[in-house]
């Protein structure tokens, strides 16, 4: 490993690290946290494995932002484990090699950096769905060796695939994409009269069932909510520029160096292997292959998407999975034991991963800056990234919160006015009880139906600010409303927002 990717692979690593141990929660990290203090079949707006976890932690190891994280840690470990076993799959024994510059690639991605690292859904999705892919492909490549294939691999790549789908729904795209491998070769495609395969089917589907349950029991929101979003409104300028958007910001998050060195990893594959890097030429081509239809799929799903609505570029985070483990073949006169020195494309290739390292730590650096420190905006005005804005401060506006509450002869309820502020709210005070009035449906709308009972007649501290204001129509909830303070939030002299917090009496849902 060179000491080049020695400095730079440390240095990701280490941001990463500050990040997970000193970052406050991200408003929908507090979210999907608060949904794990709600169990249920399932959520409004994902399915529910990661926050089932995400509770269990919780219940065991309690509050704090190693436990919020932990569960990246696994995934991440289970995610780059998985890349190893596929770089063995390809490359033999070179993979020792090659895994620390397949890691390198991966953490210089601002997509992957940021979803890895958040306690979103995202990362625990890639990382099942990976595991699913992995286990398919061996199953595929035996099965064309000798017509059988292992069982277990078949199995499990099912297992996995199933439990990314009830972790979130666009890990559907990574189960579409390997069938459509399937269906399209043609020795392949007599699997479909496998009963193998329709027991996959079948754990797929017993997997699905507490989510299809929830959307059952709560009139399909959850499936209405997806079917909605991709149906928007617009001159046909716009809807025409839209797919160039997606690709446009596609291409950045997922780093134009990265997307430069897949591409010429992925045409390297189909010429002649003079260095003999790839370790068997057959199981190369199925896995190009199945890495085409993996990418075509979800990228074409969502292209079509973008000409009728918005389609947001981390929806299409499992596209580029399968490309990663083919990096080395762009690089290949440079990692090969035996090339001497940089030739050719190799060479400039070689620069271009320069470039990547360069790019990743840069946006790396800021990444962590802005959730650690306080956001880059703030230097230059009062608005901007109001997301960032709302990491911040609240261990202020809790302390403020209890104040008023202990001037008060009863426990009040504690209401937001955006279900970011109410999360962020209820894991500062541990309180899973916090609530949001807000036109925007969430989870929040389904559990303020299910407690309007409780909720009725009570007193409450309100807390809203200049991003998400309360409406005429949230404060005619009250008989009467009086402001009490405002909270400024400050980072290092540098003005952020401020949360305005008043009683409401006698509350009605």
């Amino acid at each position: 490993m060179s000491s080049y990717l020695s400095i730079f692979l440390l240095l990701l690593i280490l941001l990463r690290c500050i990040f997970w141990l000193f970052a406050p929660p991200n408003p929908d990290e507090a979210y999907y946290w608060l949904w794990g203090q709600h169990l249920d079949f399932s959520y409004y707006d994902h399915p529910p494995l990661q926050s089932w976890l995400q509770g269990w932690i919780t219940a065991w190891f309690g509050k704090s932002l190693f436990t919020l994280r932990s569960l990246n840690l696994f995934s991440n470990g289970l995610f780059f484990y998985t890349y190893y076993r596929i770089l063995r799959y390809l490359y033999g024994d070179l993979a020792r090699r090659y895994i620390w510059w397949m890691i390198f690639a991966v953490l210089c991605s601002p997509l992957y950096s940021v979803m890895l690292s958040l306690a979103w859904h995202d990362h625990l999705a890639i990382s099942l769905s990976l595991v699913g892919a992995y286990l398919c492909i061996r199953f595929l490549d035996e099965y064309l060796a000798n017509g059988k294939g292992t069982n277990w691999r078949l199995y499990g790549s099912a297992i996995a695939l199933s439990l990314a789908h009830i972790t979130k729904y666009n890990s559907l795209f990574m189960t579409l994409g390997l069938l459509t491998a399937i269906a399209t070769h043609s020795q392949l495609r007599r699997l479909f009269l496998d009963i193998r395969i329709w027991l996959c089917v079948g754990i797929g589907a017993i997997a699905f069932l507490p989510v299809f349950y929830w959307n059952y029991s709560n009139n399909f929101l959850s499936f209405r909510f997806y079917a909605n979003r991709s149906i928007d409104s617009g001159t046909l300028v716009m809807r025409l520029l839209e797919p160039l958007g997606f690709i446009g910001i596609s291409l950045l998050m997922l780093s134009p160096f990265v997307a430069w060195l897949v591409w010429q990893g992925f045409r390297n594959a189909d010429r002649e292997n003079s260095t003999g890097i790839l370790s068997v030429r057959q199981s190369v081509l199925l896995y190009k292959r199945i890495t085409v239809w993996t990418f075509v799929i979800p990228s074409g799903i969502l292209m079509a998407i973008s000409l009728v609505s918005t389609a947001l570029y981390y929806w299409n985070i499992h596209a580029y999975l399968l490309l990663f483990p083919l990096l080395p073949l762009a690089l290949a006169d440079f990692l090969h034991p035996l090339a001497s020195s940089p030739r050719g494309r190799g060479g400039e290739n070689l620069k271009v991963f320069y470039g990547m390292g360069v790019f990743g730590l840069i946006f790396t650096s800021l990444f962590v800056w802005n959730s650690c420190m306080f956001p880059i905006s703030a230097v230059f005005g009062k608005d901007g990234d109001q997301d960032g804005r709302m990491i911040y401060g609240w261990q202020e506006v809790a302390a403020e919160v209890i104040k008023i509450s202990n001037t008060l002869p009863e426990i009040p309820l504690l209401i937001t006015s955006d279900y970011r502020s109410a999360a962020e709210l209820a894991y500062e005070m541990q309180n899973p009880n916090v609530t949001a009035i807000s036109k925007r449906v969430s989870q929040f709308t389904i559990w303020n139906l299910e407690n309007a009972a409780k909720q009725n007649g009570k007193n409450a501290i309100v807390i809203s600010d200049q991003w998400y204001p309360l409406t005429d129509d949230a404060i005619a909830h009250f008989d009467r409303f009086t402001p009490i303070s405002n909270v400024q939030i400050r980072r290092f002299g540098l003005y952020l927002k401020t949360y305005e917090i008043a009683i409401g009496k006698n509350y009605k849902p």
